[in-house]
């Protein structure tokens, strides 16, 4: 790699770490690229040479922690046995994403339709090839799950869309914070052990309704 080259991926190293720290000390929709470029201690207008905008930084972020969260969490579930890799990847989403509630936040403002049409096409070719990638690795935990169940394509993304829209549920709740809806004494984890079987539940129910005798052959 080129001197220059390196240079360049290390300063942009600086910048995204400089913006993680400011975003978890203070709002993040409010913090300026000066103040990101004063915490890297470069110049404003060098920050602007690797992101032409706020919403860009956001991207970058988001991007980078989505692909290391994926990877991390199919990792950790890879020795389990395959029909129960699938509700351990949620489980560890939601601790994940609970820990780190901002990039939660920001996750969720990224994923806006509005916001990605006004990415560089090159961002929104990176955020189309990562939901690609998503999308093949919940179809391979899910198969792994049903077996032997075999779904056609549409079946198959039928339960993908029940399992996106319930997870985002819980990553809103988890992004504002908003677990204080219980008058009853309340665990957060118990909350997403709860969700993740309900996940999982549904899930063997729908696939009842395309199969009658899957629950004799999932026994």
């Amino acid at each position: 790699m080129r001197f220059q080259d390196q240079t360049f991926q290390q300063r942009e190293r600086s910048i995204l770490d400089a913006a993680t720290h400011l975003f978890h000390q203070q709002p993040w929709d409010r913090l300026t690229i000066a103040e990101v470029a004063a915490h890297a201690r470069i110049g404003k207008g060098t920050v602007y040479k690797h992101f032409p905008s706020k919403e860009a930084l956001y991207a970058q972020l988001v991007l980078e922690f989505s692909r290391n969260n994926l990877q991390r969490l199919t990792l950790q579930a890879a020795d389990l046995p395959a029909a129960a890799r699938l509700r351990q990847v949620i489980r560890l989403a939601f601790a994940e994403l609970h820990a780190d509630p901002v990039m939660a936040q920001l996750w969720m403002h990224c994923d806006r339709p509005d916001f990605r049409q006004r990415l560089a096409p090159q961002m929104q070719q990176q955020f189309a090839a990562l939901d690609e990638l998503h999308q093949q690795v919940f179809m391979g935990l899910l198969t792994d799950f049903l077996h032997p169940l075999v779904l056609d394509e549409e079946q198959s993304i039928r339960l993908l869309w029940a399992l996106e829209a319930s997870f985002l549920g819980v990553m809103a709740r988890i992004a504002t914070g908003s677990f204080a809806f219980c008058e009853a004494p309340f665990r957060v984890e118990e909350y997403f052990d709860q969700i993740s079987d309900f996940i999982i539940a549904g899930l063997q129910g729908q696939a009842a309704q395309f199969s009658p005798h899957y629950p004799l052959e999932k026994a």
